[in-house]
């Protein structure tokens, strides 16, 4: 049990750290290192999936389904989306917007849960949903603009999450047919901007060029070792550990790359919190009643 904890944490703490890496290519345009992303995401998921029987079959029965490949054309574009708009921020010194959209994620689930497919909530829950929504409602106000970035983080990775709930697909085959979809049109605009000559990779310097190639390994060995640690964990356990995440990341917003934060953000963020710690009290009575 032990080991399956270590294996989630370090997939958390791995995408906890994600600011400190994306920082690295701050000088890049967003649209081309989430296309570079998605590029050297594949060859290792590749590997992840070729050097497994299992996942090879997998693979292998959801490119015979094309209900799920449908599916799955709509997950590849959500995970973009979202790539593309984590890594904007970060360049952008917005990684507490963004990391505001990761707390709001499992409330965005369960608001789906109630209007979507009609599940019934405790009290406790209600709370969590108007306490997330109330600190929204503040951050608004208080900002005077619509933290788009923290809602398209929260919405993309959700819709992704609730989406690949309908497809039978494991995340790491999953990934790698999401990846391999957006391969041909990340290679195109690539080439493109090759063209145009307005690339940065092999054009600037090395160490842009290998940040850019190790996206895909620092992409991909978070979500591993969350697959791996999910398998062996109550799911209950595994959602309240991913308030980890998004913690880490805004420690990392605050701390690290000193983004300001005044008394209105921190005052919209402990509402929100509050909202989380009764969603993970919810949580736990559920698991205990079992």
């Amino acid at each position: 049990m032990f080991k399956a904890y270590a294996t989630l944490l370090a997939g958390y703490i791995g995408w906890g750290l994600f600011p400190l890496y994306w920082q690295l290519l701050t000088h890049v345009p967003a649209l081309e290192v989430t296309l570079h992303r998605i590029v050297w995401s594949v060859p290792v998921l590749a590997c992840l999936v070729y050097f497994s029987s299992r996942r090879k079959i997998e693979f292998s029965a959801t490119l015979h389904s094309r209900s799920q490949l449908k599916l799955l054309v709509v997950t590849a574009i959500l995970i973009t989306i979202n790539w593309g708009v984590y890594v904007w921020a970060v360049a952008h010194a917005r990684v507490l917007e963004a990391s505001m959209g990761y707390f709001l994620t499992p409330l965005i689930n369960i608001a789906a849960g109630v209007f979507i497919f009609h599940e019934k909530l405790n009290r406790l829950k209600w709370l969590a949903i108007s306490f997330a929504a109330i600190g929204v409602v503040y951050y608004i106000i208080s900002q005077g603009n619509l933290p788009w970035v923290a809602l398209t983080v929260g919405i993309s990775f959700s819709s992704y999450g609730i989406l690949r709930k309908k497809i039978h697909t494991g995340a790491i085959v999953g990934l790698y047919t999401e990846t391999l979809m957006m391969m041909p049109f990340a290679l195109a605009v690539l080439l493109y901007l090759q063209q145009q000559h307005s690339a940065l990779f092999l054009n600037l310097n090395a160490a842009t060029n290998l940040w850019l190639i190790l996206g895909g390994l620092v992409t991909v060995v978070p979500l591993a070792l969350f697959t791996t640690g999910t398998r062996l964990l109550p799911m209950s356990s595994v959602g309240i550990l991913f308030f980890i995440t998004p913690s880490m990341q805004f420690l990392m917003g605050t701390l690290v790359l000193g983004e300001p934060l005044n008394a209105n953000k921190l005052t919209a963020f402990m509402i929100i919190w509050a909202g989380l710690v009764m969603y993970s009290v919810s949580l736990l009575r559920n698991n205990s009643s079992r």
